[in-house]
């Protein structure tokens, strides 16, 4: 139920729109930094033995896969704000 009162707040505040839109776009950026950053780092690594480099190219693979499902997560909050905001609408007159 608290999750309800939550959704009412926000439903009437303006504000809490702009921190919604806001913290969207922040995870949109962390992602896109994320992968740049992994990547960058991950190529200027050299190690010595085979193993190690097998381990590393087993963690790039497995980083790959991931960073694949990343933008799923971006479109599922999206899709999340759209049903919140689909839902407002039908909300009527309180106290009726």
């Amino acid at each position: 139920m608290k999750a309800n009162l939550k959704h009412r707040q926000l439903k009437d505040n303006k504000k809490g729109y702009t921190k919604v839109v806001g913290g969207l776009v922040a995870l949109l950026l962390m992602i896109i930094v994320g992968i740049m950053v992994y990547w960058e780092t991950s190529d200027s690594i050299t190690l010595s033995s085979s193993e190690a480099n097998e381990s590393r190219d087993n963690v790039n693979d497995m980083a790959t896969t991931v960073f694949d499902l990343l933008p799923i997560i971006a479109l599922a909050v999206v899709a999340s704000i759209i049903l919140m905001v689909i839902l407002g609408f039908g909300g009527g007159k309180k106290g009726l």
